[in-house]
């Protein structure tokens, strides 16, 4: 899949950008769902002690860092 967005991206008479940010999404240790994100089953959504996760919502995450990245390719 990846190779054909960068074909279709190389065709493109405006260029463009493609940060693939798949890989460090999955090696980010805080990249897993949270007790928002609806895949959880009753029993998890009972007890969101053991299923819910400050790190998404308390601390800055995944999410931020997409945004960093966001701004450093806008700005630099």
């Amino acid at each position: 899949m990846i190779q054909v967005i960068r074909g279709v991206l190389n065709s493109m008479r405006t260029p463009a950008y493609f940060s693939d940010i798949t890989r460090l999404s999955e090696l980010r240790k805080d990249a897993h769902p949270s007790i928002y994100s609806g895949d959880l089953t009753p029993q998890q959504r009972a007890n969101p002690d053991h299923s819910s996760d400050c790190s998404h919502w308390c601390l800055p995450g995944l999410p931020d860092t997409w945004n960093q990245l966001f701004y450093a390719t806008l700005f630099f």
